[in-house]
Parts: C-alpha cells; sequence; structure tokens
C-alpha cells in the first residue's frame, strides 16, 4: 500500500465515522476534524455515484467492503493527479489521529494517564491508593480512577 492509498483509507474511515455521527464525548471533539475531512472529500469527488452510495450505506448499516475500496480509490486517484489536494488531507488525516490520541483530565483533582503505564494514582487529602495498569496494541485511555476506561484496538 503506497503512502496516498494509506492517507486515502484512512481518510475514508474518518468520512465514514461522520457520516454515522456517533454520539459520544470523544466523537464531539473529532468532529470538525471529520468535518473538514468530509468536505475536502465531497468537494472534490462531487457527484460520484460511490460517494453518494458511501453516504446512503452509512446512514442505514455497515458499509459494504466495495464500497469503501471503490471511494478510497477514488481519493487516492484524486491525491495522485493532485498534489495540493493530497497534501490538505495528509495534514488532515494526521490531525484528526493526534486528536483521537489526546488525553484530557478535567475537574478537581483529575487524572489524565496516556500511553503505556503503570503505576499509584493519588489524588485528595486522605485518598485511597488505586493501582491501575492499562496496556492496550492500538489507543488507549484511562480517564479516571475507578470510572470508565475506553480501549480502541485499531
Amino acid at each position: 500500500m503506497t503512502g496516498t492509498e494509506w492517507v486515502a483509507e484512512t481518510a475514508v474511515g474518518f468520512l465514514v465515522r461522520r457520516l454515522r455521527r456517533a454520539d459520544s464525548e470523544a466523537e464531539r471533539a473529532l468532529d470538525a476534524g471529520m468535518d473538514a475531512v468530509h468536505d475536502l472529500i465531497v468537494a472534490r469527488l462531487g457527484a460520484d455515484p460511490a460517494l453518494a452510495l458511501l453516504a446512503e450505506q452509512a446512514m442505514v448499516g455497515p458499509v459494504s467492503d466495495r464500497t469503501v475500496r471503490r471511494v478510497t480509490d477514488a481519493v487516492a486517484e484524486e491525491a495522485d493527479t493532485d498534489p495540493d489536494f493530497a497534501e490538505r488531507l495528509r495534514c488532515l488525516v494526521e490531525d484528526l489521529q493526534r486528536a483521537e490520541r489526546a488525553v484530557t483530565a478535567s475537574g478537581e483533582r483529575s487524572v489524565a494517564i496516556g500511553g503505556d503505564n503503570s503505576g499509584i494514582v493519588s489524588t485528595g487529602d486522605d485518598a485511597t491508593n488505586t493501582a491501575q495498569h492499562a496496556k492496550a496494541s492500538g489507543d488507549a485511555v484511562v480517564y479516571q480512577a475507578g470510572r470508565d476506561q475506553t480501549f480502541n484496538d485499531r
């Protein structure tokens, strides 16, 4: 797979997510970036039947591998013929990937842990030590000891 094909495939993955508009806090944080990928691809491919089919399938259920391949190939072809488009798309994809890996914590005495870590977390006066170990082969986010943990293996 060439670099252009990888960027196109990743961009189409973000496009499908944007079309489905998953309603979670993490997804809302990525909306602006996914909107930018969507707008760039739609402006470039216009009325491409594969793009219309992708939008239709994303709204009602699973998207077929064939449809994803068709749109990915169309995006890669455009990127191969227009270096400016390729660069804009690459930058948007990289920005989205950075945003997915972001670790944030909010609130008094919050703790944010990013990457593969293990250790003891103590917050607050007379806090009980909580040991956590988070390991993932893909992305991992630990929001706070004793709370929900999200691990996404890609």
